[in-house]
């Protein structure tokens, strides 16, 4: 009985409320899309990129796995931290890209701990995105999900390029008038440095360390063996080459070359362009 009155209550009071309304009121929703336009990043692939991270785990070791990226001819090359890899690769629109036919060689590596998890990386591939962080550029790599697979790093290094008169090593000035011949000419995508010490004939090679910033080394110099009349000078270059640790830009056509403890051992100007 209680809960059959309790019903009756119910639908008399329901009759009730339409009675007690004086007002109605309307309300009116607005409908907002949103657009997203995604910027066209495709010119900033191609390049020599050093994988940073692979499944949120920073990339170690010895053998730094690397991914080289050719627009040219659509095709990749590089190193997972054991074995050689290559092969094509598109990029589509949206921020859309794939690796395919990748080929390895098939060096067995026990202490390669990412080359499983970079192979996967390539494999499952499906997006990418880019961003600068400092000097450096990052590409983030994703799957399908939107979830990131890999990270990979620019050095940005290129600002070295070109050639370059000596205009004070250590605490010395040096006139270009008075050592024209005292050059370096850098060529960051070969790794190599070729040049003169204002006496004698250089060359070597160059390192680039993926983990630190504006990192660069100049390594394996040698020279030719004439006789100098400043000896002294050219001594104190080639050891300031030598304790080279970092490269920074210090003006407009002016980069200064640092030892470990970031002092300025070489500083260095840009030689214009022949026309």
């Amino acid at each position: 009985m209680k809960a059959r009155f309790l019903m009756i209550a119910l639908v008399a009071a329901a009759v009730a409320l339409p009675g007690c309304s004086a007002k109605k009121t309307t309300t009116t929703t607005t409908k907002t899309t949103t657009t997203t336009t995604h910027v066209d990043q495709s010119s900033l692939v191609p390049g020599e990129w050093t994988i940073a991270t692979v499944n949120g785990k920073t990339v170690t070791g010895d053998e730094r796995p690397y991914l080289t990226l050719d627009q040219s001819t659509g095709r990749f090359y590089g190193n997972n931290g054991c074995n050689t890899i290559n092969g094509d690769y598109t990029l589509g629109a949206g921020g859309k890209i794939q690796f395919s036919n990748v080929i390895a060689t098939m060096r067995a590596c026990p202490d390669a701990l990412f080359q499983h998890a970079i192979n996967i990386a390539l494999d499952q591939a499906a997006t990418y995105s880019i961003a600068d962080k400092g000097h450096e550029t990052y590409m983030t790599i994703k799957n399908s999900h939107g979830s990131a697979l890999m990270v990979i790093r620019k050095h940005n290094m290129d600002f070295l390029n070109g050639t370059w008169q000596v205009t004070r090593v250590g605490s010395q000035t040096i006139d270009p008038n008075e050592n024209p011949e005292m050059r370096l000419v850098i060529d960051v995508p070969e790794l190599r440095v070729h040049g003169n010490t204002g006496c004698n004939l250089l060359n070597g090679s160059l390192l680039i360390d993926p983990d630190k910033t504006n990192a660069v080394q100049f390594h394996n110099i040698a020279t030719t063996r004439r006789g100098c009349d400043k000896p002294q000078l050219e001594t104190s270059f080639l050891l300031a080459l030598e304790s080279v640790d970092a490269a920074k830009q210090s003006g407009k056509d002016h980069v200064d070359l640092l030892d470990e403890d970031g002092q300025r051992v070489i500083t260095l100007k840009r030689v214009a362009e022949s026309k």
